[in-house]
């Protein structure tokens, strides 16, 4: 059975580097400015944050872990949150948009990746179908089924006849399977002394 194991950490940066991506395309602020539009040299360095984490993701995901994945995560979310907290000279005064507020929940998305992928948190997940079960008929250890008791033998207990022979008083003890429990005979009665 082929698992493929998927970490939480590495999809949510992944997820986070994609989001921030596509926030630095929308409004951070109003009027209608977008991070290309309000930052000088941030807008670019929040892009390569996302495209080396993306980068990073794809490169963990075939095996070889990045290990400067948690330092572009933690760029990325102080440039997120140093805008929003104090916004550019560009948009002061201006209220926060839909894109700061993604950005800045992304980029805390990548950072809370990081600490997931640290802790080792896994997804496993079977890639290929359900096996289907193969009926097996269940296994009987008893032997052959029991043959009637004979009528001619009173003391041969009924359903028991063919699993055990009697003791013969020279043997004392029953050959066969040491596990199973002997027959039990009635005891004959004795003869009370006459007067």
């Amino acid at each position: 059975m082929r698992h493929q194991k998927l970490d939480v950490g590495t999809v949510l940066v992944g997820l986070g580097a994609l989001g921030l991506l596509v926030s630095l395309f929308l409004d951070w602020y109003s009027p209608s400015l977008t991070a290309f539009d309000a930052f000088e040299f941030l807008d670019w360095t929040m892009l390569a944050c996302a495209v080396l984490a993306l980068v990073g993701v794809a490169l963990t995901v075939a095996g070889s872990p990045a290990r400067w994945l948690p330092y572009v995560a933690v760029l990325a979310l102080f440039v997120a949150a140093s805008q929003v907290i104090d916004p550019p000279p560009a948009a002061h005064g201006s209220s926060r948009e839909v894109g700061a507020w993604l950005g800045l929940g992304c980029a805390l998305a990548m950072a809370v990746g990081i600490a997931l992928a640290a802790a080792s948190i896994a997804i496993t997940i079977d890639v290929r179908g359900r096996e289907r079960r193969r009926r097996v008929a269940a296994v009987d250890r008893r032997e052959t089924a029991d043959p009637a008791p004979d009528p001619a033998e009173p003391d041969a207990p009924a359903g028991r006849a063919g699993l055990f022979s009697d003791p013969s008083p020279s043997e004392g003890l029953v050959t066969g399977d040491p596990e199973r429990t002997q027959p039990m005979s009635a005891l004959e009665p004795e003869e009370k002394p006459g007067p």
